[in-house]
């Protein structure tokens, strides 16, 4: 049993990895070091937020279109806005990977407004290697429209092993959504 048990992590654990080499080729993503997550989506390069992967690629797929609104922000001087002209078609963005350490405590939280569209926000929490999914759980699912910022959070206890937590924000079109205020902070009792 075990045997049979162990197989299955191992092959689930495969298909996972190719299923995210995929997405990878036709994502973009711009990472800084130096930016940390990046939540209040102040930091860009050439137009686009760093340590934000964008799927499908943007620039080479007219589903959607990502850009920075200045006049839109719940914190700093500016937030993601993301228009998806496509009925029934997903696109997205995820988080960069963000260090936790396990026997704590993490409080996830973000800002969104949307014009239509669905939202979906997965919240994965992840081993050291980033490779094998511990956890993984939509977090957010609303197609309610809010012309004023509502603010979601999650209070999360990191277990023995886990490593890292990511945020994916899938939007189903067409509709226009604005994010702002990314935060995955610990939680100091």
């Amino acid at each position: 049993m075990k045997r049979r048990y162990k197989f299955a992590l191992v092959t689930m654990g495969f298909l996972i990895s190719l299923l995210l080499g995929a997405c990878h080729s036709n994502e973009l993503s711009k990472p800084d070091n130096e930016a940390g997550l990046n939540g209040s989506f102040e930091t860009t390069d050439s137009g686009y937020l760093v340590n934000w992967a964008f799927f499908p690629n943007p620039e080479t797929n007219g589903l959607f279109q990502v850009s920075i609104d200045t006049t839109k922000a719940q914190e700093g001087r500016q937030s993601l806005q993301l228009y998806n002209n496509q009925s029934e078609k997903t696109v997205g963005f995820r988080s960069r990977r963000v260090v936790v350490e396990p026997s704590k405590t993490y409080k996830l939280s973000f800002a969104i407004q949307k014009n239509d569209g669905h939202l979906k926000v997965r919240r994965i929490v992840q081993d050291k290697s980033g490779t094998d999914n511990r956890r993984s759980e939509i977090i957010v699912d609303t197609s309610s429209t809010s012309s004023n910022w509502e603010t979601f959070e999650e209070t999360l206890a990191i277990a023995e092993g886990e490593r890292h937590v990511v945020l994916i924000f899938l939007f189903d079109g067409p509709g226009r959504l604005w994010v702002d205020h990314v935060r995955v902070e610990e939680v100091i009792e």
